[in-house]
């Protein structure tokens, strides 16, 4: 495995910095030669594995995936959401509550079912503007890779959908 392009860019400008504060001092070939050598990106030691961010180790269950991509190696810019919040913001959801609807009844799972795919179809619809390739009810990493949490985006989708459904129905 080699280092990634951004660690070698990063040293690259980090040296090119350095030589702009020097300014007018002489340096030698030699000195500029020990510099860019001290900065060039060298291999992992034998038997050491280098991982990069397209190799992060995702901690996922195939029953959290909202929407996207639905095995953890193909993973590699995941989203969150807190999907039962969201359920219950849908306006199917909210008829449950409201109407005191027994969720296991007949009535309550298809409400829950249609709630539950509004979730997925506004999931889906930030997932693709916001250049996500998945959606995840839990998801984590090994490595503590920090997941972007869009559950107040799929929310304001979910209210966009609502209202043209309460639309449609006037």
């Amino acid at each position: 495995m080699r280092l990634s392009t951004f660690d070698s860019q990063h040293e690259l400008t980090r040296v090119a910095r350095y030589f702009r504060s020097l300014r007018g001092a002489p340096i030698g070939i030699l000195a500029v030669a020990a510099l860019v050598g001290a900065a060039a990106p060298v291999g992992p030691a034998r038997g050491a594995h280098v991982v990069s961010a397209a190799e992060t180790e995702w901690i996922v269950e195939a029953e959290d995936s909202v929407c996207g991509v639905h095995e953890a190696r193909q993973i590699r810019k995941p989203a969150k959401v807190r999907f039962k919040h969201l359920v219950a913001v849908t306006p199917e959801g909210k008829k449950v509550k409201r109407e005191r609807i027994d969720p296991d009844s007949a009535e309550g799972i298809r409400l829950m079912n249609r709630a539950k795919s509004r979730v997925r179809d506004a999931s889906s619809v930030i997932m693709k503007r916001q250049g996500f390739d998945s959606v995840w009810k839990r998801i984590s990493s090994r490595k503590g890779t920090h997941v972007v949490d869009v559950t107040a985006y799929v929310e304001l989708e979910i209210g966009k959908a609502g209202s043209a459904d309460v639309d449609r129905a006037l």
